[in-house]
């Protein structure tokens, strides 16, 4: 997944966390990993880590979630959205 101008974030704050709705399999968007964005880096190239399958992604979410990501998220803070 390539990324332009998502702000930096401190690590021990706070990691971006990347979700996957597939409506096909539920309605709880899968995991597919947490991750930061260092600063000096105008465009970040973050590799997507789904444990579990994902057979028709319809979109991506991008949350600002506790260190180490959750494990469901309110998405309180969503940053960005993508549809297919």
């Amino acid at each position: 997944m390539s990324l332009v101008n998502l702000p930096v974030n401190d690590p021990t704050k706070n990691q971006y966390q990347l979700w996957i709705v597939d409506p096909k399999r539920d309605e709880i968007p899968v995991d597919g990993g947490v991750f930061n964005i260092p600063s000096g880096s105008a465009t970040a190239i973050i590799p997507i880590r789904n444990a579990l399958q994902v057979s028709d992604p319809a979109a991506f979410v991008i949350t600002l979630e506790q260190p180490g990501g959750v494990v469901k998220s309110k998405q309180e803070i969503v940053v960005a959205l993508a549809k297919s």
